[in-house]
This record gives structure tokens, sequence and C-alpha cells, in this order.
């Protein structure tokens, strides 16, 4: 009888995810069977056919690129920026105004950031792109060519993105008991061996959660993508996410774009399980 109770406390919070999270993916998954093109008025099942036309075009495949390309240059640089800066305020004396100014990119949503960096990778007027670039010996309109476009798009990201990664890494370290390091230091043990052989083991897990957040946060980044670039110039920053969106409401593909987001939903699955196998679930 008890465990009945238990299960009718846990009802609202099961009907409150299955309504939030499983309704729309099943639709989601409904949705990519169908053949429903706005355009035209029929709408039936069609099987795998959604899955096998995304398959075949040059769009998906470019995009796969572009949005693997993204995800490991920007996780890396966030990754090691982040690590960085935790190591080097974590200690007790550090400055709190600092860390506040780190943290500040992360309360400015993705959308006033994407017009930020823009404007200021701007071949005409922009701080950077028409003043310190130049000086630096960069002509090229970074916006206006393909790789440049990459790269800013990245760099805007690891600005806005990082803070969050910072936090997570921040609070760890500050987790970690100082009998560890203590211990090490008696064994006569150098600041990079303190490194390895602590701090590193004992951010595992942190490691692990912050790189979760990183693959779901990158495989659907939509925002400043959009605002900075629109997938440009061309399709060289045209990630899934853009895809799906111009799939959706430029092609008026809705069944396509569905297709695309089942791919995404379980690349996104996948990845998040291989870095948990990977990582977390080994012995410490």
């Amino acid at each position: 009888m008890l465990q009945d109770w238990r299960f009718w406390f846990l009802a609202p919070m099961v009907l409150a995810l299955g309504i939030v999270v499983l309704f729309p993916s099943g639709y989601l998954v409904w949705m990519s069977v169908t053949h429903w093109i706005v355009t035209d008025p029929s709408v039936y099942f069609d099987g795998v056919q959604n899955f096998t036309t995304l398959f075949k075009s040059a769009s998906f495949a470019q995009a796969v690129q572009v949005t693997a390309l993204y995800l490991v240059l920007s996780t890396i640089l966030m990754l090691a920026l982040a690590f960085g800066l935790a190591l080097a305020l974590s200690g007790p004396g550090s400055p709190g105004f600092i860390r506040a100014i780190v943290v500040m990119p992360l309360v400015i949503p993705p959308v006033v950031a994407g017009f930020t960096w823009r404007f200021l990778m701007n071949g005409e007027m922009g701080f950077l792109g028409a003043f310190v670039l130049p000086n630096v010996g960069i002509t090229t309109n970074m916006l206006a060519n393909p790789t440049g476009a990459l790269i800013s798009i990245v760099i805007a990201d690891v600005w806005s993105r990082t803070p969050f990664m910072f936090l997570i890494f921040l609070a760890a370290l500050q987790a970690i008991p100082r009998d560890h390091y203590e211990a090490i230091r008696l064994d006569g043990a150098t600041a990079l061996q303190e490194f390895w052989l602590v701090t590193l083991p004992m951010m595992r897990s942190a490691v692990v959660i912050a790189l979760l957040f990183r693959v779901i946060d990158a495989l659907n980044t939509f925002e400043l993508i959009y605002v900075m670039t629109k997938g440009g110039p061309g399709r060289s920053t045209q990630t899934l996410s853009l895809l799906g969106w111009k799939t959706a409401f430029q092609g008026f593909d809705f069944g396509g774009a569905a297709a695309l987001g089942v791919v995404m939903l379980v690349v996104t699955t996948i990845c998040a399980s291989i870095v948990y196998r990977r990582f977390l679930r080994m012995p410490s």
C-alpha cells in the first residue's frame, strides 16, 4: 500500500514529463514518416521516404560537416578556456569582480550576442572587422568569407557559452578536499603532478557534465548563427538546426524537417551515451 501511495505522489511529475517531453517526441516521429508539405493538401503515411530524401541531399551532407567542425572547434576552445579560467580564479584570494566579468556573457541572450558579434565583425564599420583585423594583416571581410564566417561564429559561441562551463569547473575545483593536495605534496609532487594525479581525476564528473551540456547545446544552436550569418555565405555555416528551419519554413516540408529532427535526436542521444560510458563509468 505504501508503494501505491508513493506512486501517486510521483504521478503529477510523470504526467507533466509525458506532456512536455514524450508527446512532442512521439509527434515528431509521426511527422517524420508522413508526407506533409504545406503547399500539398494531401497528408499521408510515407514510410522512410523523408529519411531517404534527407540522406541523399547534398545540403544534409554539408550541414553534417559544418556541424561537426563547429562542434569540435568550439568545444575544444571552451574546455581549454573554461578550465584555464577556473584554475586561475579558484583560489580564495581571487577577486570576485573578475569572476563576475567572466560570467557576464552568460546573461546576454544569444540573439543579442549574435547582433553584437555581427557588428564587431563587420568589415566596413565593425571594431574588429574594420579596424583591429586589418591592422594585423587580415583584410578579408570575415562574415563574407566562408572560412572567416565559420571562425566568427565559433568565436562568438565560445565567448557566449564558456561562462557556463567555467561555473561547472569552478564549483568542481572548489569542492576538491584540500587534504588531497597536502598529502601529495608531502610525497614531493610537483605542481604538474598535482594537476595530473589529483585535479583531473577529481574533475572527471564535472568534465563529463560540461561535455554533455555542450554537445546538446551545440547541436541545437540556432539563434546566434542565424543572426550572424543565416547559414551563409552560401551554406558554409549552415548547421543541422538551420537546415531544419529552412526545410520547414522556407521549403514548407514539415515531414522532411521532422525527419531531420529525429536524426538530430538520435545523434545527440548517441553522443551523450558515448561520453557517459567512456568517462563517467570509468573506475576512479
